[in-house]
This record gives C-alpha cells, sequence and structure tokens, in this order.
C-alpha cells in the first residue's frame, strides 16, 4: 500500500523501492513483481538494456505466479522481441502463452510475425491459418490490421515461391550480402521523395494542360479530379514499389541485425558494420537494442555455420477446443 501511494503522489524510485521490499516479504506477490515491471520502464523514453531487462524479469515472476495475466504476457513478449531482439526467446515466450490459453489470437499474431521477421515464411504460413480456428478469440480492429499486412506479406512469398530467394543471414554465401554491399555507402531511400519525384511533374502538367477545367462544367471539374486522383493513388503505389527494390539491402541488413541479437553471435562484417547504411539504422533500433547488440559485438564470437533459428514444435499446443 505504500509502494501505491508513493507511485500515486508521483515517487517513482520510492515506490520501486517499497515494491521490492513487498517481494522480498512475499515472494509470490504478483501485484508487486508487476509495479516493479511496470515501474522500471521509463514514462516517456525507450528503455535501456537495464530498464528492459528488470522489466522482463518481473514479467517472468508475474506469469509464473499468475499464468492468466495476458497483460504481463504481452509486456514480457514485446520487450523480448521489440526492445531486447531475442526473436526465439520471444517466440518461446508465446509458446508458453499459447499452452496456457490457447485461444488467445494475440499470442498467435506475435508468433506469425516473429517468424516472418526471421525469414521462415512457410512456417509463418502455417501458424497464420491458426488465427481462423474455432473457438479462438475475436480478433480486435487493431489486430484485424496487422493480421491483415501480415496475410498480404506471407501469400506474397508463398506466391513468389521459386522466383525470389530470401535472404538468410546464418550463410555467409546467400546473395543478400552482395546486395547490401552495393548500397551500404547509401542511406536508404526516403518512399516520400520518391513519391514527390515521381507524381510531382505529372500533376503539374494535368493542371497546366487544363488552366481552364473549372470553367468549362462541372463534369470536366469531375473529370480532372478523378484523373488526379488515379495519377496520386498510382503514384503512391509506383513509389512503394521502387522504395521496396531500392531498400531491399537496407531490410537484408536489418533482418541480419535481428539475427545477431537473436543468436548472441556475431555474422555481419566489419566494412558493412562501418558502413553508413548500418550505422543509420542502427541509430533508428531501440535503445535497449542498440546497447545489447553493441555488447555482442564487443564480444566477438563468430556465428557458427550450422546456426539456425531456434523453432518451438508448435505441433504440441493444444487445440482452442481443448482448453478447459
Amino acid at each position: 500500500m505504500d509502494a501505491i501511494d508513493a507511485e500515486e503522489n508521483g515517487d517513482f524510485e520510492g515506490a520501486l523501492e517499497l515494491a521490492q521490499k513487498a517481494v522480498n516479504i512475499d515472494p509470490n506477490h504478483s501485484d508487486a513483481w508487476w509495479m516493479i515491471s511496470t515501474l522500471s520502464l521509463p514514462k516517456k523514453e525507450r528503455p535501456t538494456l537495464t530498464n528492459a531487462s528488470r522489466s522482463l524479469n518481473a514479467c517472468k515472476r508475474v506469469v509464473n505466479i499468475d499464468p492468466h495475466n495476458e497483460s504481463a504476457w504481452i509486456r514480457g513478449g514485446r520487450l523480448l522481441s521489440d526492445e531486447l531482439g531475442m526473436y526465439d526467446k520471444a517466440l518461446a515466450w508465446w509458446h508458453e502463452r499459447r499452452k496456457v490459453d490457447p485461444t488467445d489470437s494475440q499470442a498467435v499474431i506475435e508468433t506469425v510475425a516473429l517468424l516472418a521477421d526471421l525469414g521462415l515464411y512457410h512456417q509463418s504460413i502455417d501458424e497464420l491459418q491458426r488465427v481462423w480456428e474455432p473457438g479462438m478469440k475475436q480478433l480486435t480492429f487493431e489486430q484485424e490490421k496487422r493480421l491483415a499486412r501480415l496475410h498480404n506479406l506471407v501469400k506474397k512469398v508463398a506466391v513468389d515461391e521459386g522466383k525470389t530467394e530470401y535472404f538468410r543471414p546464418w550463410n555467409l554465401r546467400d546473395p543478400g550480402w552482395n546486395i547490401i554491399k552495393q548500397r551500404m555507402h547509401r542511406a536508404p531511400a526516403n518512399e516520400t521523395i520518391i513519391y514527390l519525384f515521381l507524381v510531382g511533374p505529372v500533376l503539374l502538367f494535368v493542371v497546366m494542360a487544363s488552366p481552364n477545367g473549372a470553367n468549362e462544367g462541372l463534369g470536366n471539374l469531375i473529370f480532372l479530379i478523378l484523373i488526379m486522383l488515379v495519377i496520386v493513388m498510382g503514384g503512391m503505389r509506383f513509389a512503394r514499389k521502387i522504395s521496396m527494390i531500392l531498400n531491399r539491402p537496407a531490410f537484408n541488413l536489418i533482418r541480419a541485425m535481428d539475427v545477431e541479437t537473436t543468436s548472441g553471435k556475431i555474422v555481419i562484417s566489419e566494412e558493412i558494420r562501418n558502413s553508413r547504411l548500418y550505422k543509420y539504422l542502427i541509430s533508428n533500433r531501440p535503445t535497449a537494442f542498440r546497447q545489447r547488440l553493441n555488447l555482442i559485438v564487443d564480444s566477438n564470437e563468430i556465428l557458427s555455420k550450422q546456426w539456425r533459428p531456434s523453432i518451438p514444435n508448435f505441433e504440441e499446443l493444444p487445440l482452442p477446443s481443448e482448453e478447459e
């Protein structure tokens, strides 16, 4: 109660100290552990490696004591993947969550996203189907939007199978490394700038070619607006495609970083790590991710050629209808 009072009065350090005293007295106090997890995270900025680790450890204690605490599962999973880049641990985390609650759609969505981030698209396609199994929890609007993006991604991979080689950073002979080296001295392409350069001149030409469109009747004005709308929408799609092509080296390098933080070993060469592209990308990663990756780089342990992402056995998961 003293910890709660201190938190309400804005004394977060005092509240954290009191919550720690509470769990020292009662190690199975779930609410106190949850308070420690919450107070370990900064209110405004992204957490440091220390912040994220402390909050994650407290989340682990919460779910061990109260396996049905959904908020603790969500925070722990996000810390593992978004802040720490530990994708294999995040996959195992959501796997345990699905054992506790086989109907949890959020856990399935997070699993699919992690598999896709690691380039394991075929596994993600298989898991994606589980969201629509009978008995699964109804999706929220935000979950539906995210699921739609993931569905489009993995569907595209299924269609392009055999036509496109997907980057596997643990294979040092993968052609993706050459693609990175070709553009490593440039920052990623800006989709907005590409769009402006493509669409701006075309729109200007259309406007100049129809200077009196507004004075030639409502029908001509509507036609002109529709033409401009088609140009704008088509330009957005075209600019997105071009930026995706130009930024493929950046996407490859991001995946290589994720493999390093997942495995705890280095796979990126010193030449690429000193490039403009790498420095730009790493500057935009979360604070805890950067700090952890720097520690991995300092350890200078090379990734084994036999390394592969550790994937849980999804076949052992109970069906939603089997939940008691």
